[in-house]
């Protein structure tokens, strides 16, 4: 067993890219081991912005070897009238290295034809490596790639190749560099050229001169760091791990120090200060025991901490003067109330060719008027005027102008409202509105920022259809797959219950939307439902498509019956499969029938069919209660109880008989049975595999 180790050197990578190019790399590796048939203990990627490195253990020096069957030509050209081989023959034996005793006859769909056993691999794993490394980066995928030297293209230059093959250099060359045993330590800590004598050494000698390769390592020291520095200045830190996921790939010492900031921005925001900090610098925030916040902030540095002196004061000035900005700003802004902006919003632009911030102010308010008859205990009053209010924020000097600010849309409308001395639940009410943001995000807290939040989100969804944007499965330029599981979320956690599809046809009809245009993004936004489920809730995409049948327009509906649906299907498979088959086969047996007579009782000949008859009168009902009262296990109790009644009505009726009379009595009955299960969802939309046991039908 034999050691691998390449390291690829290159200048610093944005951090962002460090974990998809590393993914990429262990993914391309692992397939060319696969493929190669290469048996290996454990390989491991390192990264950090200046270098990946690939370290396998345990790498079998040769590869496995097999048997494959290779067939030759015909076997009537392979040998003449005597039973001698022909060239044809001949020339298949060489071109394989076979002897005439290795092949053999055998027949095939198309005939006669000779065959071969060849064994194959074996190869030795060094070779396998020389032939694969060359283009190991080319198979890599880039955002925006660049030519440094040569035709040879990648994110950023590479500037050294270190590849060892236990403790031998690996004789390949890569983005015209050859590799060599040679490495870099920390850039800022002198840049030593390092020579790796063996693969094993490799961390421990890029640890020596200041550098952690290993990120798990470099991110549990920063953690350490942290949690050390609070402990002792009585601070706790304020967890953020997307954050402290990007520092990680900043450094390759995980340095960590304290700074701090005057006191007096402590009256900006929470919002401001953090985004400040975070936004250019890079700065985790800090609160004091009693939750508020405090004046100090926590980075990284890709030094020793005993330089700390000379670098804080650096990271102190330059947040110093973003937050004098924001105070700056802020003083300024406060001087007008928010009610004289709004007129300001005529000039601000929402989309091209829809109009402006002040128009779809408009539009959202008409959604609202057409939305509130859904809802009790709402404040109309207001909630209108805060919707006048809630984009006002746009216009200020905080906001325009693409600032680090800019995402704080909302949050600061809210705050400039509160310091401006309006009502607490008005001021909510505008940060409502953009919640969530996201799914997973922050909900609104008041019922009228949910109505206001639907509202706005519905709009920009039609406003960006109106504009000519493609709505894709794979692509969202515009944000508007994450606008749509956002009203996903926001419905199923805040129990909206409106009727979507109409909303969106209001929305539409404001923006002069056409109807197959419109009907095109129902099909998409249903499709989404069901990968949105899938995603967040593992329901089952066919699960969905079978409720949104029976709800054309109630998502909370849709989503509860999915769930119970789901839930069914997961507790009892086999059941589940014979309900969901009897209903294929009804549906099957009704395809292409219509203008069936009412049942006639008369007609029955068999007690199958007056006991199937009974129980749908009796239960249909029931279902429909169950519903209307969203007691949705119930109904679904009551539709799984008819199954025996099915499976009778099956097994001892033929439906197709050749008297008409009694052949349309049973197909009415077989529709009564049908549209008994459509008022929960149309089951014959659910995939499942005859034949087949419940778990391979999953």
């Amino acid at each position: 067993m034999s050691e691998f180790l390449l390291e690829i050197g290159v200048e610093e990578i944005p951090a962002f890219d460090v974990y998809d190019i590393a993914e990429q790399l262990r993914r391309i590796f692992e397939n060319f081991l696969e493929e190669n048939r290469i048996k290996f203990g454990e390989l491991k990627i390192f990264f950090t912005p200046r270098r990946f490195a690939i370290y396998i253990k345990g790498l079998s020096d040769f590869q496995d070897t097999w048997e494959s069957e290779v067939t030759g030509p015909p076997a009537k050209v392979c040998f003449d009238e005597e039973g001698k081989p022909t060239k044809a023959l001949t020339g298949f034996l060489e071109s394989r290295n076979l002897r005439l005793e290795d092949v053999y006859v055998e027949e095939t769909k198309k005939g006669k034809y000779v065959k071969a056993k060849i064994k194959e691999g074996g190869k030795p794993v060094k070779d396998l490596l020389s032939q694969f490394l060359p283009d190991v980066l080319s198979k890599v995928k880039v955002r925006k790639s660049m030519r440094w030297d040569g035709d040879f293209r990648f994110l950023r230059p590479v500037r050294w190749i270190l590849c060892l093959y236990n403790s031998e250099v690996m004789d390949v060359e890569i983005a015209g560099i050859k590799a060599s045993r040679a490495t870099y330590g920390n850039r800022v800590k002198g840049n030593l050229l390092l020579e790796v004598k063996d693969p094993s050494d490799y961390l421990d000698l890029l640890r020596k001169n200041f550098v952690y390769a290993d990120p798990d390592e470099r991110k549990q020291i920063i953690l350490e760091k942290i949690h050390k520095i609070c402990s002792e200045k009585g601070l706790k830190w304020q967890e953020d791990h997307e954050l402290l996921d990007e520092v990680v790939n900043l450094v390759e010492y995980p340095g960590v120090i304290l700074g701090s900031f005057p006191e007096r921005y402590l009256d900006l925001p929470e919002s401001v200060i953090i985004t400040a900090m975070k936004q250019h610098q890079r700065y985790f925030a800090v609160r004091r025991a009693d939750g508020k916040l405090a004046n100090y902030f926590i980075t990284t540095i890709n030094n020793t901490e005993d330089y700390e002196p000379e670098i804080r004061p650096n990271h102190e000035k330059v947040l110093k003067a973003r937050l004098e900005d924001a105070e700056f700003y802020m003083h300024e802004d406060l001087k007008i109330p928010l009610e004289d902006r709004i007129e300001e919003l005529k000039k601000v632009v929402f989309l091209e060719g829809i109009g402006t911030v002040y128009d779809k102010i408009l539009r959202v308010e008409k959604l609202c008027q057409f939305l509130l008859p859904n809802f009790v205990d709402v404040d109309s009053e207001l909630l209108f005027k805060a919707l006048k209010l809630c984009k006002v924020d746009l216009t200020t000097l905080m906001i325009k102008d693409g600032k680090e600010f800019t995402k704080l849309g909302g949050i600061i409308g809210m705050e400039y409202a509160l310091r401006q001395g309006k009502d607490e639940k008005l001021s909510r009410i505008i940060y409502d509105h953009i919640l969530p943001r996201f799914p997973g995000d922050e909900l609104p807290q008041t019922i009228e920022g949910a109505i206001i939040s639907l509202s706005d989100k519905v709009d920009t969804l039609m406003a960006f259809l109106k504009a000519g944007a493609e709505i894709s499965a794979s692509q969202d330029p515009f944000g508007l797959r994450r606008t749509l599981y956002s009203i996903f979320e926001l419905v199923k956690e805040k129990k909206l219950r409106f009727n979507f599809v109409h909303l969106l046809e209001k929305a539409a009809l404001e923006l002069g939307i056409p109807t197959e245009k419109l009907q095109e993004f129902l099909n998409w936004a249903w499709a989404r439902l069901e990968s949105y489920l899938e995603e967040k809730e593992g329901i089952r995409y066919d699960i969905v498509d079978c409720v949104v049948y029976a709800n054309k327009g109630d998502l909370w509906d849709v989503i509860q019956r999915a769930r119970v649906l789901n839930s069914y299907y997961l507790e009892n498979r086999k059941e589940f499969e014979e309900v969901v088959i009897g209903q294929k086969r009804a549906n099957n047996i009704l395809a292409g029938v219509g203008n069936l007579p009412p049942i006639d009782e008369s007609l029955f000949e068999k007690d199958e069919e007056r006991n199937l008859h009974k129980v749908l009168r009796e239960s249909e009902p029931l279902v429909k209660k169950a519903l209307d009262e969203e007691r949705y296990e119930d109904a679904l109790r009551i539709l799984r109880s008819l199954k025996p009644y099915i499976d009778l009505f099956f097994d001892k009726v033929f439906v197709m008989v050749n008297d008409e009379k009694i052949r349309n009595n049973r197909l009415s009955l077989l529709y009564e049975l049908r549209e008994c299960f459509r008022h929960y969802g149309d089951f014959s939309k659910i995939v499942v595999q005859v034949n087949q046991s419940p778990h391979q039908a999953s």
